[in-house]
């Protein structure tokens, strides 16, 4: 039973399970079509997918959460990990604790099982929230014990969505890039700037990251057949199926965003 707090903090934030706008829903709707093109069927079983922005303040964990729902919709047992240890805003859309979580798991404070928490009124849905704030996320984020968490994560979920900080404020995804299958670019329609899409993306470059593509939100489109236009929305380019994304699509891709 979610105490009065719990219940005020889900009200600040929009989700596809609490709105009526049809073009929210079939947006992100879509985007789940792309990134399951993207990431085909393993035999192991398990997917994963880290999402990440250029700078705060531009519409990743909304977005994350989010796909996570829609993914959740398909009816494969999804799991969500906050991995923002420094800014957790993940427990504040379904009213969770945060107090038990990632960081718990990593330091040995407390057990796996114990980290997570079912999303409440979502099926097929949990959540690890980011724990206690530790003084070192970057640390126990490339620790083995994350691979370990991962490894053992995987014998009980179908598809794993990893929120991770700004990749051009700390390094944090980056530790992660390796043990996830793709990785997903949030930016927002005029605000964020190229040099800086340019400069994650050299980042996850050098990382040898699978970028899958990116997720412009944010957009307007005064023309729209149905109506107003969208308040949020996604702009989705997805690698090609003989390699890495090419210059030329995540070029088109940071232009658009100007």
């Amino acid at each position: 039973m979610r105490n009065k707090k719990q219940q005020n903090n889900t009200q600040h934030h929009i989700t596809v399970t609490n709105t009526n706008d049809f073009r929210l829903v079939e947006s992100y709707k879509s985007l789940r079509t792309n990134i399951l093109f993207s990431l085909p069927a393993k035999t192991s079983g398990c997917r994963k997918v880290l999402l990440t922005s250029s700078n705060p303040g531009e519409g990743k964990t909304t977005t994350c959460v989010n796909i996570a729902i829609s993914l959740s919709e398909t009816k494969m047992r999804v799991l969500l990990i906050d991995a923002d240890m420094r800014k957790p805003t993940v427990h504040k859309y379904f009213g969770l604790e945060s107090r038990i979580g990632l960081s718990n798991a990593l330091s040995g404070m407390n057990k796996l099982d114990e980290c997570i928490q079912k999303a409440a009124d979502v099926q097929n849905l949990w959540v690890v929230t980011s724990g206690l704030l530790p003084p070192n996320p970057s640390e126990l984020l490339s620790s083995q014990n994350m691979t370990d968490m991962l490894l053992t994560l995987e014998q009980s979920f179908d598809f794993i969505v990893i929120d991770t900080p700004p990749i051009n404020v700390v390094t944090d995804a980056l530790a992660l890039t390796k043990l996830v299958d793709g990785v997903i670019m949030v930016a927002s329609q005029n605000s964020t700037r190229y040099p800086d899409v340019g400069r994650a993306l050299s980042s996850l470059k050098f990382a040898n990251a699978n970028v899958l593509g990116f997720v412009l939100n944010r957009v307007r489109n005064d023309k729209a057949k149905y109506g107003r236009g969208y308040n949020y929305s996604y702009k989705y380019k997805y690698r090609s199926p003989y390699g890495t994304p090419s210059v030329q699509t995540m070029d088109e891709a940071g232009k658009s965003i100007k």
